[in-house]
């Protein structure tokens, strides 16, 4: 090949190159999603920081953090979490579109001898195909070296069936004093984001008290009774990294509180409260025969029902504890609503149940000859009738058979309210089903050490359940349950209530160990399942 020859080669050779490098700088400029090949999974890089990541004697007042690709933020503010907590947030850009560099201003002063921690969660993801870049964190600090010591844990909720913990903040206090902790800004700060998980990072040589809050107001500060909470039982002497115990969260009722009555229907005051304990209400000006108190439902509300409107003011007196009320109420003329029945029964009848009537205001007569109870329309039937006015309902109880039909007639006047309103004609029908559309579950539990227990069991995640309290090895039976999904707790009754015992935060007690029966059981109809328990392995 002669000189020329090659000398022409080459220049066009070298003009191809020169096109090629032109064009792929072009396309690396483009920040939209490039057209054809494979797709990008790999999330954004860091490819330098000013200051460096984990710098020690920090004293710059803006930091510069530079990634390989176009990147933008995906839910910052819920995502962000600086250690310790900062009075006033820094101002972090490109608050909105896409960059390749990340800007951090700070606005506070920055404590001395303090290694700090900007967190920014799994808020950074890349333009193209939004992968995200992990729980990415800028570490400095303003002494001569950085903290480097951390925790982590789990956090748990064994109320909480089928539902996901997350977002909960993990507060550490240095050296606090018990009875404040909770009550301000932590000196460190981490949270679960979207998962049950959490670490404490670049944390200093010290004694920490710890605590992990439900912090929906993001205050740092625990709201009792809106917030779930859970603490150690134990300081931390933290002296190398470690990992600690779970955290088990609880939700404690409201400090007791009666909220003032208000009247809204004829010849009954409404009365909120807040707390566990239930208020005693008494009434000065009217006779106890002409008043009544009800609680009909689960909020935390009183019913002062009254007969007549009395002449002058109504002085209540409300008990809570060791809180005393006194307050005064001009009854107002309004509506006396009338009386109104409702059943839940569903028209199924099942074997355990009852029918229960409801009503809405406390029937005090009932006239048993204006009730029927029929069998297929046809033969009349004898049943039990109790009335629970304090609540509300009637249970109507009696003998019945499989596959049958019947129908309880309440006719005119078959009820009287407190306020002397009767009720209205009613006819509700329900009917009985055969035993073999119902499923058995046999529980024997393993409990060598007489431990009492609380075994529920449950098809609606807890929401209602069936409970039976054992003290001993024994088989669990629960019958004539419906077809579905069950699930199994088991509560360990520590001060043998009978009933579960939440923590409580102020005296440092935990709530009653509870376990959650890992397997799910799917019933069918006619089918007997049996599993075991050893408590031994669980308590």
């Amino acid at each position: 090949m002669t000189k020329n020859c090659l000398f022409v080669m080459m220049k066009h050779l070298r003009i191809i190159f020169m096109s090629f490098g032109v064009m792929l700088q072009w396309n690396c400029a483009r920040i939209g999603s490039p057209t054809g090949g494979p797709t990008d999974s790999i999330p954004p890089v860091m490819a330098i920081a000013k200051p460096t990541n984990k710098t020690s004697n920090f004293k710059a007042k803006k930091v510069e953090i530079l990634f390989d690709e176009y990147i933008k933020f995906k839910n910052l503010n819920t995502q962000l979490i600086i250690s310790p907590p900062m009075e006033t947030r820094p101002i972090i850009k490109p608050e909105i579109g896409v960059s390749k560099k990340i800007s951090i201003k700070f606005l506070d002063t920055l404590k001395p001898n303090t290694t700090y921690t900007i967190n920014f969660g799994n808020s950074i993801i890349d333009n193209n195909e939004g992968n995200e870049l992990g729980k990415f964190s800028y570490v400095f600090s303003t002494g001569s070296f950085v903290d480097s010591l951390s925790l982590s844990g789990k956090v748990l909720d064994p109320l909480q069936v089928d539902k996901e913990i997350e977002n909960i903040s993990i507060l550490a206090y240095k050296n606090a004093n018990d009875t404040l902790v909770g009550c301000y800004t932590p000196d460190y700060l981490t949270n679960t984001l979207d998962s049950n998980a959490y670490t404490l990072e670049n944390l200093s040589e010290s004694n920490y008290k710890i605590i992990a809050l439900e912090d929906k107001n993001n205050n740092y500060v625990y709201d009792k009774g809106q917030e779930r909470i859970g603490f150690l039982n134990e300081d931390i002497q933290l002296k190398e990294t470690d990992s600690i115990d779970h955290f088990i969260l609880f939700k404690e009722p409201k400090d007791n509180k009666v909220l003032r009555p208000t009247q809204t229907n004829g010849n009954v005051i409404i009365i909120g409260y807040q707390g566990k304990d239930l208020p005693e209400v008494s009434a000065t000006g009217l006779e106890k025969k002409n008043y009544l108190v009800t609680k009909p439902t689960s909020k935390d509300t009183l019913y002062f029902w009254f007969k007549k409107k009395p002449t002058d003011s109504i002085y209540l007196n409300i008990k809570q504890d060791t809180m005393n009320y006194d307050f005064a109420r001009i009854p107002r003329d309004l509506k006396i609503d009338s009386l109104t029945l409702n059943t839940n029964n569903g028209g199924i009848l099942h074997p355990n149940d009852s029918i229960i009537l409801s009503s809405n205001n406390p029937i005090e007569l009932i006239n048993k000859d204006s009730i029927v109870l029929l069998e297929q329309d046809s033969i009349p039937i004898a049943f039990t009738l109790i009335n629970k006015i304090n609540k509300h309902q009637i249970f109507i109880d009696f003998q019945r058979k499989i596959n049958k039909n019947y129908s309880l007639i309440l006719k005119e006047l078959a009820f009287t309210d407190i306020l002397n309103t009767t009720s209205k004609k009613k006819i509700i029908k329900v009917k009985t089903i055969d035993p073999e559309e119902y499923g058995e579950i046999i529980i024997g539990i393993t409990n060598p050490n007489n431990l009492k227990l609380l075994v529920e069991i449950s098809n609606n995640l807890f929401l209602s359940k069936t409970v039976t309290v054992i003290e001993k090895s024994q088989d669990v039976n629960f019958k004539h349950l419906t077809p579905g999904e069950y699930q199994i707790r088991i509560i360990k009754d520590l001060n043998k209530n009978s009933v579960f015992d939440n923590g409580n935060f102020t005296l440092k007690t935990q709530p009653e160990p509870v376990y959650n029966f890992e397997k799910k059981i799917k019933l069918r109809a006619n089918y007997l399942i049996n599993e075991t328990i050893d408590i031994t392995k669980i308590f």
